[in-house]
């Protein structure tokens, strides 16, 4: 189990970039996750309009067709068009938040892998 241990430890050691080339990979590090958070933007404005148009879709449904005309044949296709938007619009958002989730983790792991570097590069000058 040890060994195993040792072998895991080599390989995500040997994935690090050299700390000759520290200043490029930290400036590439940092041009993806502007890059990631950019995304996310993008993505939340989509989600927002998604759920604005459900909502407005929806509204417009009830108010100007009135409740009657819900009870409709062509209302009922309206109600599930409305209730899959309402659907497609959760999966959504579900999806910004654990992309969110994911860019924090992704930050917060190459932060600590920046400071491994860091202290890789001192060990050497030393």
């Amino acid at each position: 189990m040890e060994q195993r241990n040792d072998v895991l430890r080599d390989r995500l050691l040997s994935r690090l970039p050299q700390p000759a080339n520290y200043a490029a990979y930290q400036e590439t590090v940092a041009a993806e996750i502007a890059r990631n958070e950019k995304r996310l933007r993008r993505t939340w404005w989509a989600t927002l309009a998604l759920w604005l148009y459900v909502i407005a879709f929806f509204m417009i449904l009830t108010m100007f067709r009135g409740a009657n005309w819900l009870s409709t044949p062509h209302g009922h296709v309206a109600e599930l068009t409305c209730l899959f938007l309402i659907v497609f619009g959760a999966v959504e958002v579900l999806k910004y938040f654990i992309s969110r989730s994911r860019v924090e983790i992704l930050k917060e792991i190459k932060q600590v892998q920046l400071q491994v570097l860091d202290l890789q590069a001192k060990l050497e000058k030393k």
